[in-house]
């Protein structure tokens, strides 16, 4: 009887145990439920999200050896070396805006077939934000790289994200001045599809319905966009014998380490250290070399390609100090990534500078406030690409919508501006009508 009683305590004891650990996970689970959970809109830097451990060393190492960006993107593509291909774009300054959408589009997609929605949803993201900052994309481009974000979002279930870019597109449809007819109609056919795969039954007969009136008008061609300042780029930039010895330097060092990785195996010590202080030779040549021009002319066009250089040279810094080739290249520099990422800033907040100064000082003053627009919005394009570490989204959205405003009281014929709102998820850039600019502070 005794016996009967102790092995019922026992008994007892486990089912108390099991309730209790049932209680504990149940907990958890409702803890969890309810934490908040990021928003569909939210930004996430592009250039924080690499993954080193997934990078294949012997093809991210490429550029380094003196190989395109391109090529290295579309090698890493088609061999399934996804987050090789996500680095070296996010990194790289070679690319057009136009070219950067291409491969970010297919990489998104690819993404997406490899089952990583995140990743996908990354790369629509930089999409997205390209095809409403870029001030170097026409219209039709515009909406054809905002229907292809949107087209992924709607893909992978993220139905806010995706109706966003549509409204987008069908904004573009409705009222840009720039598409020639056929174009028009063929984006609102389509919009008119896309939205009724997403049930949004209203959206479609509004689409709907703009095509039958499109059919009833005339064919005509559209104006010329308006003109724009030409803003000067890297071609205005500085070199040296030295520099070019020991660009050469390091791409051979490169070579040879890539070299030693196709074999497999660990990378070989020494050609590490070969490629690492071929970098710091390179860095500290062309840090002198930049310093030393930067503080000997004031001329705002010289600057600019000057400060171009050197952001380019510390975004390759950035690269290896976040380990963004695959491997542990040079442990000081990674230990120094906070400072990268503040002289990036640094670097940056000049060019911006710069910037101005040759606006404000453009012969032409019917090209000031013009040029003033396209320089900020180049440079919220920076930030939200990642390359900008850190940069200061509200006060350059507030200088943003400040020259919008002039343009519009001068009387500009852009019929859509880059406005602002703010939403759960910080900022939020998008596609405005003159008449309905700054009114969307906040998220509906």
């Amino acid at each position: 009887m005794r016996s009967c009683r102790g092995r019922l305590g026992w008994i007892l004891l486990a089912a108390l145990g099991i309730l209790l650990v049932v209680a504990v996970v149940s907990l958890v689970v409702y803890l969890v439920l309810r934490q908040p959970r990021p928003p569909e809109t939210a930004w996430l830097d592009p250039i924080a999200a690499v993954v080193p451990g997934e990078i294949a060393s012997d093809l991210a190492l490429y550029p380094l050896a003196g190989a395109s960006e391109l090529d290295t993107v579309d090698a890493a593509i088609a061999t399934g070396d996804l987050e090789t291909a996500y680095a070296t774009l996010v990194f790289g300054l070679d690319m057009s805006d136009a070219q950067r959408i291409g491969h970010l589009i297919l990489l998104g997609d690819q993404f997406a077939l490899a089952e990583k929605p995140d990743r996908a949803s990354l790369a629509y993201q930089q999409v997205y934000d390209l095809a409403v900052l870029s001030p170097s994309l026409n219209d039709p481009a515009r909406a054809d790289a905002l229907m292809a974000s949107g087209r992924g979002w709607a893909a992978l279930g993220q139905k806010t994200k995706a109706l966003e870019a549509y409204d987008q597109v069908s904004l573009i449809g409705e009222q840009s001045p720039y598409l020639q007819m056929a174009n028009r109609r063929d984006l609102l056919a389509n919009l008119e599809t896309a939205y009724g795969a997403l049930g949004e039954e209203e959206r479609a007969e509004a689409s709907r319905a703009e095509v039958v009136e499109l059919d009833q008008q005339a064919s005509s061609s559209p104006p010329a966009a308006p003109e724009v300042p030409e803003l000067p780029g890297e071609e205005t930039g500085v070199s040296s014998p030295e520099v070019g010895v020991l660009e050469e330097n390091r791409r051979q060092a490169a070579y040879a380490l890539i070299e030693a990785l196709a074999q497999g195996g660990e990378p070989p010590a020494e050609l590490v250290s070969g490629l690492a202080e071929a970098l710091k030779a390179e860095d500290a040549a062309k840090l002198d070399l930049y310093s030393r021009e930067l503080q000997g002319t004031t001329q705002s066009s010289k600057r600019i390609g000057v400060e171009q250089q050197w952001i380019r040279w510390l975004l390759l810094k950035y690269q290896v100090a976040s380990q963004g080739f695959g491997l542990s290249l040079i442990p000081e520099w990674e230990a120094q990534l906070p400072e990268i990422q503040s002289d990036l800033s640094k670097h940056y907040e000049g060019l911006f500078f710069d910037y101005e100064d040759l606006v404000t000082a453009l012969p032409e003053a019917s090209l000031m406030q013009p040029g003033s627009y396209e320089v900020r919005r180049q440079v919220i394009e920076n930030g939200r690409l990642g390359r900008y570490p850190n940069y200061p989204a509200q006060q350059l959205a507030d200088k943003l919508q400040e020259a919008v405003g002039g343009l519009i009281d001068a009387g500009a014929t852009e019929a859509l501006y880059v406005d602002v709102r703010a939403d759960d998820g910080g900022l939020d850039f998008f596609l405005s009508p003159a008449g309905d600019y700054g009114l969307s502070s906040e998220s509906p």
